[in-house]
């Protein structure tokens, strides 16, 4: 898994934030995400994933620089919902899809837990399944083997009940190592 500093071809980001969480905010949230997206976009190309019905708002947001794909979204949190990148020895670009649940089941997440298949379809990466669920954004890597993954996020019973560091670590670790701060 390549470190997230690393270059890479592209940025994916998600124009979604819910209002039953961000209230009245939303329109700043909007704006912000959109002037992200632009500045991101001067150095790299930029995929932002757009309600339909907000495609119009976010393309005037956003300009002519950002690409802009449909999808139906709970929230803006696409590192924890999207899929997490690596490749193969062979420099193949694959997906891993880690079942988002909303945060344990916290959060509403029906329409999230898509999107990892989603911006994999459109990357034209390999799918990779696992039947673990968790979250990108409990996953820290250096890019040379090594890991640190979070025990709230993947050893928890509101995601991987009964599951152990032994049981998880021979399906996820390569090579490297793998740290487990709480």
């Amino acid at each position: 898994m390549p470190d997230e500093a690393a270059p890479h071809q592209r940025t994916w980001m998600a124009f979604g934030p819910q209002t039953s969480i961000w209230g009245d905010l939303v329109p700043e949230v909007q704006q912000d995400l959109a002037r992200l997206a632009r500045t991101i976009a001067r150095y790299e190309p930029v995929t932002l994933l757009v309600r339909p019905a907000e495609r119009a708002l976010a393309a005037r947001l956003c300009g002519p620089t950002v690409e802009l794909l449909d999808a139906e979204l709970d929230d803006l949190w696409i590192r924890d919902t999207g899929p997490t990148f690596v490749r193969n020895a062979q420099r193949q670009l694959g997906a891993l899809n880690l079942n988002f649940n909303g945060w344990g089941n916290k959060q509403q997440h029906q329409r999230d837990g898509t999107i990892a298949g989603q911006v994999t379809a459109a990357a034209a990466a390999i799918a990779l399944e696992t039947s673990l669920v968790g979250e990108g954004g409990g996953i820290e890597v250096d890019g040379e083997g090594s890991a640190i993954l979070t025990e709230s996020c993947f050893l928890n019973a509101n995601r991987n009940p009964g599951v152990t560091k032994a049981d998880f670590e021979p399906g996820f670790l390569t090579s490297g190592s793998m740290e487990w701060p709480d």
